[in-house]
């Protein structure tokens, strides 16, 4: 019945067509949960510079010491962003043509979540170091706990999405931090073998 919305089947009954995803929702579902740890990560710092009126642990950091730690900081975040963004051309294929590819390249082949780790590593370094107080080592606890929640559900819709191939993934590559080096690349050397055994 070509692209109509509704098409007849056996008995003439008519039955409604699974309707494309909207842009929103694709962009809602290509971010996952990224936005909501990003404000309660905002929520959890704030509350913390409030307590610093009670609970302190100052460390003594000339200016020139808080530029010299600052530059690495600056320098890891600015380029992971670039970084990212230059991987989201991969994403967009997802994104506009709803077409299921698993993308293990780029940033993907270090970490399954490049953007928050970005943000953990350099974002409360940066507030330690600019507000001068160890205080700020506990929200930045606290958040890296609740982003292994967070990406443990996003997860979920992953498995779902991709199935066995991104259990498998998750096998080579870690959630947040890149300590098993270029996994995807061992990722992709291992389907490679799986689809030459068949």
């Amino acid at each position: 019945m070509g692209h109509g919305k509704y098409k007849e089947n056996s008995e003439s009954m008519p039955v409604e067509k699974d309707r494309p995803r909207s842009l929103l929702q694709r962009v809602k579902h290509l971010l996952g949960a990224g936005p909501h740890l990003l404000l309660l990560g905002i929520f959890i710092e704030i509350l913390t510079v409030a307590i610093r009126r009670w609970i302190s642990f100052p460390v003594s950091l000339t200016f020139e010491v808080q530029v010299i730690l600052t530059i690495p900081c600056l320098s890891l975040c600015l380029l992971g962003m670039i970084w990212f963004h230059r991987s989201l051309n991969l994403i967009k294929v997802n994104l506009f043509h709803e077409q299921k590819k698993l993308i293990t390249y780029g940033p993907f082949c270090y970490v399954r979540h490049p953007l928050y780790s970005i943000l953990l590593l350099t974002i409360p370094p940066l507030l330690i170091i600019w507000l001068s107080d160890l205080l700020f080592i506990i929200p930045w606890i606290v958040i890296v706990i609740l982003s292994h929640y967070v990406v443990s559900l996003e997860e979920r819709e992953l498995i779902k999405e991709f199935g066995k191939e991104y259990e498998k993934y998750r096998k080579h590559v870690p959630s947040l931090l890149p300590y098993k080096g270029a996994g995807g690349t061992h990722y992709r050397e291992h389907m490679n073998e799986s689809m030459d055994a068949v």
